[in-house]
């Protein structure tokens, strides 16, 4: 049995957990509101920057899976970078470190001109708050040997409509660009893998890209979508189908751990989402 934190114990937190429990493993979850916690998860509900070192327990991994207040620079210093730094505090002297794994976002690759993007391609934020990640995880990695950031394409899946409904509402579609997601379920099982590897004292990479196996034109997804949804599609600028903004991202490491995702496209995480709204629609 291994004792792991995971701080920041939300959605993608508590899939991890449940998975964790249920492979016989001590988990504590720390989460800043509120008090629900997968059964078997030692919950703790308070800001994590604040906690003393005798708040936080010994363990052997750490997962920081943050979500900022809003997406301006300040909100997410203060989620990401801020945070790490407590944790960088209480474990970075221990005798043996815990293996550390960051969640942070595939937009620390500031590449949009169609490039393709994957684990070996040097990170060049453009965004003031892919800056903070890519701060965040440079602090990380230099407080601790054994850290890995996980960088996350868009991630989509239950209770996730803003797509949906913006292509329902015949919204006009935004310019073309290259567009790179991965379901919310595939996150979990990405850290499932990633924890499993790292109890059983696997050396893993520095950087991780989760993402599915289908870079896609944004109009084909949007295309997709009205099809499915009796939406006019509503194409009134001059850019092309095929983009030549955003990036196309895939990711290696991953899959070479034994990863495989249960959504490799959006046709196919979509279909389930699809269903889901249309019920909750009915209702």
């Amino acid at each position: 049995m291994s004792r792991v934190l995971i701080a920041g114990c939300g959605d993608l937190g508590s899939g991890l957990a449940e998975s964790l429990i249920d492979m016989g493993h001590h988990v504590v979850g720390i989460r800043r509101t509120g008090s629900q916690f997968p059964e078997g998860v030692v919950g703790v509900t308070g800001d994590l920057r604040e906690f003393s070192e005798g708040q936080l327990p010994d363990v052997e991994v750490i997962f920081l899976i943050m979500t900022p207040k809003g997406r301006t620079e300040e909100a997410y210093r203060l989620a990401y970078f801020d945070t790490a730094q407590a944790l960088v505090r209480r474990y970075q002297y221990q005798a043996t470190q815990p293996q550390v794994f960051f969640v942070s976002s595939t937009s620390v690759y500031g590449q949009s001109q169609g490039q393709w993007i994957d684990e070996s391609t040097l990170a060049e934020p453009k965004s003031a708050t892919a800056k903070v990640l890519r701060e965040t995880e440079d602090a990380l990695a230099q407080a601790f040997s054994f850290c890995t950031s996980i960088r996350c394409s868009g991630i989509y899946g239950a209770g996730r409509f803003r797509l949906i409904e913006k292509v329902k509402s015949e919204q006009e579609w935004e310019t073309n660009s290259w567009t790179n997601r991965i379901h919310r379920d595939d996150v979990v099982s990405a850290l499932v893998t990633l924890a499993k590897h790292a109890i059983n004292n696997t050396a893993l990479p520095p950087v991780v890209i989760a993402t599915d196996l289908t870079p896609v034109s944004m109009w084909e997804v949007k295309l997709w979508l009205a099809t499915s949804l009796g939406a006019k599609p509503t194409i009134q600028n001059n850019s092309g189908f095929v983009p030549d903004t955003g990036k196309r991202i895939q990711g290696q490491h991953l899959l070479n751990l034994g990863w495989q995702p249960r959504y490799p496209s959006y046709v196919v995480g979509y279909q389930s989402l699809l269903e889901e709204y249309k019920h909750q629609s009915v209702k």
